[in-house]
């Protein structure tokens, strides 16, 4: 249905204005039968953004410090490459365990999400607590809605970088290397994505559960702490994630 199946990026990305974003050419109007795959579609590529201001880098995310090497390529094949799995990034930050397994959970998809409970069977309406306008998916939730992603920018303005999240949790995990960061903000920088999981979380059901507004005050606290957290000792992390937990 493209115009252009050979598009380069530059000429399907508008970087101007209200209208920045996406912007693909189809060769004809869509069947009915079509239209919810192009939607789809559309809402998974509007989550990337090409930033012209950097210079484009490859990362390796089989190594930890993203660069390549023959022994992280062969001990990849050793365990089966598909099966790769982001392990290490869970089970080592420095994060209450509840939170750990609730990160874990979420990397295999299987968090009860709207999504999930169709699955299972249950006839409910599939409509995030957050947006109240997508589907609710995990990746959704956790990564891709527009209030979580308020959450992520302020993260990376505050770590002072520019980051593109993956399409889901599982690949935005494995990607997650803090190489070009010094030690004390490294450990931090490990254990934000599993925090903010955790609150995004904690905060929907919160929604789901209690009838309540989405609580900015709440995620306003959860940034004053963040700000704070890169200054202090990283334990105050785990302080906060009890309380947002609780």
């Amino acid at each position: 249905m493209s115009m252009s199946k050979n598009a380069w990026v530059s000429e399907v990305w508008n970087p101007v204005g209200d209208g920045i974003g996406w912007t693909p050419l189809f060769a004809r109007a869509f069947n009915d039968w079509e239209i919810d795959l192009v939607e789809r579609l559309l809402q998974k590529i509007q989550a990337f953004r090409v930033q012209r201001e950097e210079e484009d880098r490859v990362i390796w995310t089989a190594s930890k410090d993203g660069a390549f090497s023959v022994r992280s390529l062969y001990s990849m094949m050793e365990l089966g490459g598909l099966s790769m799995f982001p392990s290490e990034r869970i089970w080592r930050a420095r994060v209450p365990p509840k939170v750990a397994f609730f990160a874990w959970e979420a990397s295999w998809g299987k968090v009860l999400t709207q999504e999930q409970l169709q699955r299972r069977g249950f006839s409910l309406a599939n409509r995030c607590f957050l947006c109240l306008s997508e589907e609710e998916t995990v990746d959704h939730l956790l990564l891709h809605c527009i209030k979580t992603r308020v959450l992520w920018n302020l993260l990376f303005s505050l770590f002072g970088i520019s980051w593109t999240l993956s399409g889901t949790v599982k690949t935005t995990l494995l990607g997650w290397n803090g190489g070009f960061m010094g030690k004390r903000r490294k450990k931090a920088w490990q254990m934000a994505p599993l925090c903010i999981f955790w609150s995004v979380w904690k905060e929907r059901n919160r929604l789901a559960f209690g009838d309540e507004d989405l609580s900015l005050q709440r995620l306003n606290n959860l940034w004053f702490w963040v700000r704070g957290s890169l200054a202090e000792s990283h334990s105050s992390l785990v302080s906060f994630v009890d309380w947002i937990g609780s």
